[in-house]
């Protein structure tokens, strides 16, 4: 009980803060939608939904019946406060070099969400509820990009982690979100996708150029299940500096609405620091410092331990956006790596058209019993397409080099093929 009140009086602070210290500044026009997360988050999607994005093809008759339907979206949000989007996620990867004999694998995510702003609607302190359902899995008997990447024998740097086999369907996402201060702090306490949270910045989503984890999610912070039990607290002290902490249940398993892992009391959680050059640039423009401890697993035999992660990335111009991100654990807490970094490019070659490159490294966590695994690293280069206002294509290739539990094969190259439509 004393060690849950601490981290209680931790998660609190930023949000109290942040309340005492009122931001010098008028809330845009055009940023009346802030959210505590990266674009992960239920709301930023829905959002992006609703902007009107250049395309390759803009079929008269198909564009005047989908803007129809934008339309009432929007008057939906704007009447009622209700927004609603739909999400789905093909990736196809084949690899030249496997553990075993398959060597290709299809996977598929989908995503219906919504939000409803009950309270404070269109001031500076809405409050309102998110919800996902959610699911992920192989296509067929297929095997899951993230099994592929097991099979290409990556420890840390998995080349379609994100695409599980197992995830079955579940309210993923089910919580309250509420802002203060001119929605320049917040909390949000319910069921939680972590990974809009924890350590968020603009490429860790499933939505841009690149795929492999080594740009998506830093491989040396602990995770926990998507639909975990737990509360968020970050707010703006001025209009430059932000604090923020968070908890999650630790025991949560993805796609599995199971309240007894909640009781055994055993937690994942950070507290982050974080800067940007003006409060309307912190989605791009943004240097992020992020503390976790994670409790051990005494039912899983999973030891605790904890780390630190940096990440920042720059605008530079309308075309060019590139990033930097590295971390660092003590091993512990079942993460994949004790050292990683990252670092990429997004470069916007015309208004519906993207090339992005990274190069990525990790020391994975060896074994307690057995030999040392080899550093990994990853290139990844993708072009993506908008052919639609809804529908996008990409082009994947990926030179893995050194995979650590494939010790026989020094490089693997990975191609992939991902579409993303968006409703």
């Amino acid at each position: 009980m004393i060690r849950l009140s601490r981290t209680v009086a931790v998660i609190a602070a930023p949000l109290l803060l942040a309340l005492l210290a009122r931001p010098a500044f008028a809330q845009s026009s055009g940023d009346r939608n802030r959210t505590l997360g990266g674009p992960e988050g239920v709301s930023p999607q829905i959002e992006q939904t609703l902007e009107d994005r250049d395309s390759a093809f803009q079929p008269d008759t198909l564009k005047r019946r989908m803007q129809s339907y934008y339309d009432w979206k929007q008057q939906l949000k704007d009447e009622h406060g209700f927004g609603i989007g739909f999400n789905a996620y093909w990736l196809y990867q084949n690899a030249s070099d496997v553990l075993g004999s398959e060597d290709d694998a299809w996977g598929q995510i989908y995503r219906l969400q919504g939000n409803w702003e009950l309270f404070g609607r269109g001031t500076g302190h809405p409050g309102r509820i998110e919800w996902r359902i959610e699911h992920r899995s192989n296509i067929g008997s297929n095997l899951s990009p993230s099994e592929l990447g097991g099979r290409v024998g990556t420890a840390a740097l998995n080349s379609g982690f994100a695409y599980s086999p197992s995830f079955d369907t579940d309210l993923a996402v089910f919580n309250w979100t509420q802002l203060f201060n001119n929605q320049t702090a917040g909390v949000a306490v319910g069921r939680l996708a972590f990974d809009v949270y924890l350590d968020a910045m603009a490429f860790q989503t499933f939505s841009r150029g690149f795929i492999n984890r080594a740009f998506v999610l830093n491989p040396t912070i602990a995770t926990t299940g998507i639909g975990a039990l737990g509360a968020v607290a970050k707010g703006f002290v001025g209009n430059q500096f932000w604090i923020g902490g968070q908890i999650y249940d630790g025991n949560a398993a993805s796609g599995d609405f199971d309240m007894d892992t909640f009781d055994e009391g055993e937690w994942l959680k950070a507290v982050e620091f974080g800067w940007t050059p003006a409060i309307d640039r912190r989605k791009t423009d943004r240097i992020q410092f992020t503390y976790w401890d994670k409790d051990a697993r005494e039912k899983a035999g999973v030891p605790k331990g904890s780390g630190w992660a940096v990440s920042t990335s720059w605008k530079v111009s309308d075309k060019a956006f590139p990033f930097l991100r590295f971390g660092h654990s003590d091993g512990g807490a079942g993460v994949a790596a004790k050292d990683a970094a990252s670092i990429g490019l997004e470069y916007t070659t015309r208004p519906d058209q993207a090339l992005s490159v990274g190069f990525g490294w990790a020391k994975p966590v060896s074994p307690a019993s057995g030999p040392t695994l080899r550093d990994e690293y990853v290139l990844e280069a993708s072009y993506k397409f908008q052919l639609l206002r809804g529908l996008s294509l990409l082009p994947d290739l990926q030179y893995i080099k050194d995979p650590a539990k494939n010790p026989t094969t020094n490089s693997v190259w990975v191609v992939g093929l991902r579409a993303i439509l968006t409703l």
